[in-house]
């Protein structure tokens, strides 16, 4: 009712008023500094706007978004950029701008609002507050002026400013509503435990049906266009397909995996994975790519290849690692967080082809085989007869030399190409994702050089995001800054916990218990089971929320509780299992409707029901023995055991869990445990199928 009362009312005309560089100069997130040169006056969330809002008594128009978005940079060009449009915004409005990576608290508490206004998000996010900052009225992207019927967005601000100051009343009432809607109230925590080992076999088996009612037997994946990974759901099907030997949930998630990396979503010249595909065939993707989606994707792949023992998924998974080592990772260690959709003005520009382009860069005859092998048609699949490069057929397997001479070619001509900008901000969570993919990477394959790179980002974490004791979220340019979140714990906590597997370095095991400790100090809330988002330190933030459920990254509060109960395994203090178990009971009490939306959480929830095993695997100096263990826990209910490999043994380690611990007679040896209970020394790789049956 409100938006129709704000659309319906006249339109008057405005003064000049003239702009001018604004607040953003001090910021250091690449995306405001793409704004702070518009015309509109855009202050940083904080205090000076907050208080000027309301010293004026004025709207606040709050601006979310991230550097690598299409339709951000559109809504600045058109709107941001207009001097009619800025000279009305600042007049009437306290305008804010938010780099939803900076700020995921911020993000998700006004999506959310969006959502429950308009039925669904996206990018750019453009809410209005009051200066009590309750929402209420917003939107995506608008278009400047009227266009094919749709208001345009200076009629909507003319609209909301007149309201402003006739309807004070309908639009407070409005927002106060919003505002308690979006505290999110979760129950109390319920008081029974954990079901038992064989009840939760039963129950966990069942919720496969939830998984497969949603897939597409056709193209992969789950649901109609537009497309995302879905990670956690693919996860989930390869983990109960391991320990259940399911084959319909393996042929599903496999099937997907295939589906992505063969479309357009896969840069298949150079590795690495765009946000998500337009269509339902994973054919044109929205090409930024995202850090996050890498530490996501690259673990599908691998545990895929293990599960399946097929070279494709090793492939996706190396070159996706290959990617982030190449083009993401700066001279500090830190991962970077994204590369953008657009180059030149327009989206997509720098990967895709013509087939006259691989024509002119490989001769008529690769070029015309390149042109088959990678779907580049006359017509094209993109815009103005361009494709994104997807792979067809098996031509590409049959003559493998020549499809890398191809596509190496290929791709050093696109480096020549004007290429998209890089968000250079280095985020706490999102590198513990990449260096949990990374170092998950370095154990599979027995790649020191993916160890090493992750090795090297988490020392930077511990060099640069930490002050007073206390973590912080974004780094750029020799400046921390922003208060850590669950989620930079929660998957700084995983990560270290994957080092440790990878190295059995003693110091990433103090490292995540010591995140471990603070994550539980700073957001575990006792009285509902699930933790908090934020610390509750920022006082500017509405309500401090909890969400225990799966978005386009890992929910935080599964991966804490994966975290803690890993942990627990490997140290036996009870501390992590106390938490861990009241955790995973207030989930399950929450999926009682179904487990969609919980696939991160029922991902590791087997092992608080059934204490996993520990496979300790000390080298005895040659590598060749430690990857024959490596392959050999590509065997059935090999994902059951939690894997850790030492190239030497410690004598002296603190941790139970490797105390006399060595390789026999100077061979690799495994160390297999569950719980209290070990079995001997075992130097011989080829009995571990029958040892996990």
């Amino acid at each position: 009712m409100l938006a129709t009362i704000l659309m319906s009312l006249p339109l008057p005309q405005e003064p000049d008023h003239s702009g001018r560089a604004n607040h953003l100069v001090h910021e250091t997130s690449p995306y405001l500094l793409q704004h702070a040169y518009n015309p509109v006056d855009w202050y940083p969330w904080g205090d000076e706007a907050i208080e000027l809002a309301k010293k004026e008594d004025r709207p606040i128009f709050l601006s979310i978004g991230y550097s690598a978005c299409h339709w951000c940079h559109v809504m600045e060009r058109e709107s941001f950029e207009d001097e009619e449009i800025a000279e009305f915004l600042n007049a009437n409005y306290i305008c804010i701008k938010v780099d939803r990576e900076e700020r995921p608290d911020l993000d998700d508490l006004y999506m959310t609002a969006v959502q429950r206004m308009t039925g669904s998000g996206g990018w750019p996010m453009s809410v209005f507050l009051t200066p009590e900052l309750k929402p209420f009225f917003g939107g995506t992207y608008f278009p400047p002026r009227e266009k094919f019927g749709r208001p345009g967005f200076l009629d909507i601000l003319l609209n909301i400013r007149n309201a402003w100051r006739s309807r004070r009343d309908e639009i407070e009432t409005s927002a106060n509503q919003l505002g308690e809607m979006l505290a999110l109230k979760l129950p109390p925590a319920p008081s029974r435990g954990l079901p038992d080992s064989e009840k939760f076999a039963t129950r966990e088996q069942a919720w496969l049906t939830a998984f497969t009612n949603n897939f597409d037997p056709k193209w992969g994946g789950f649901g109609p266009a537009p497309k995302f990974p879905h990670t956690d759901d693919i996860r989930f099907l390869l983990g109960i397909a391991d320990r259940y030997q399911l084959k319909e949930a393996s042929d599903i998630a496999l099937y997907t995996l295939r589906k992505m990396a063969d479309g357009g979503m896969y840069d298949q010249l150079a590795g690495g994975f765009a946000r998500y595909s337009t269509d339902e065939k994973w054919l044109i993707p929205h090409f930024e790519k995202m850090l996050y989606d890498q530490g996501t994707l690259i673990p599908c792949y691998l545990e895929a290849w293990v599960q399946s023992g097929d070279e494709f998924f090793a492939r996706v998974a190396r070159e996706s690692c290959d990617y982030l080592l190449r083009e993401m990772q700066s001279p500090e260690g830190g991962f970077w967080s994204s590369t953008d959709a657009d180059s030149e003005g327009e989206e997509g520009k720098y990967f895709v082809w013509t087939p006259d382009e691989l024509e002119a860069v490989l001769g008529k005859e690769d070029g015309a085989w390149a042109a088959e092998v990678f779907g580049v048609t006359q017509q094209g699949n993109f815009e103005h007869g361009s494709s994104a490069l997807t792979l067809r057929g098996d031509a590409h397997n049959q003559d493998r030399k020549r499809f890398a001479k191809v596509r190496a070619k290929l791709l050093e001509t696109r480096a020549k190409r004007v290429p998209p900008a890089t968000d250079d901000k280095v985020l706490t969570a999102w590198n513990g994702l990449a260096i949990d993919a990374l170092a998950q990477a370095g154990r599979v394959f027995g790649e020191t050089r993916y160890v090493d790179a992750a090795s090297s980002a988490a020392d930077f974490l511990l060099n640069a995001m930490r002050t007073d004791g206390k973590w912080l979220r974004a780094w750029r340019g020799g400046k921390a800054q922003h208060s850590a979140v669950l989620e930079d714990h929660a998957y700084l906590c995983r990560a270290m916990l994957s080092l440790f597997q990878a190295t059995g370095e003693e110091r990433w095991l103090d490292q995540a218990s010591d995140l471990a400790a603070h994550m539980i100090d700073s957001f575990w809330n006792p009285k509902t089971g699930v933790f908090f988002d934020t610390d509750g330190r920022d006082k500017t933030v509405l309500h401090r929320r909890s969400s225990p459920w799966d978005g386009a990254i890992p929910s935080p509060n599964a991966v804490a509780l994966e975290s803690l109960v890993v942990l627990h395994a490997f140290t036996h203090e009870d501390r992590w299992k106390e938490i861990s178990d009241r955790g995973y009971s207030a989930a399950l009490a929450l999926m009682s409707k179904g487990p969609r939306g919980f696939a991160g959480t029922l991902r590791s929830l087997w092992m608080a029901v059934a204490e996993p095993r520990v496979a300790v695997i000390i080298g005895g100096g040659k590598d060749a023995e430690l990857d024959a263990w490596r392959l050999a826990f590509h065997c059935p209910g090999g994902s059951t055991a939690l894997q850790v490999f030492r190239t030497r043994a410690n004598p002296d380690s603190e941790y139970e869990l490797l105390q006399g611990r060595n390789a026999r007679d100077e061979t690799a040896t495994l160390y297999l445990c569950q719980g209290t209970s070990c079995l001997p020394p075992n130097v011989a790789p080829q009995s571990l199928t029958k040892i996990l049956e």
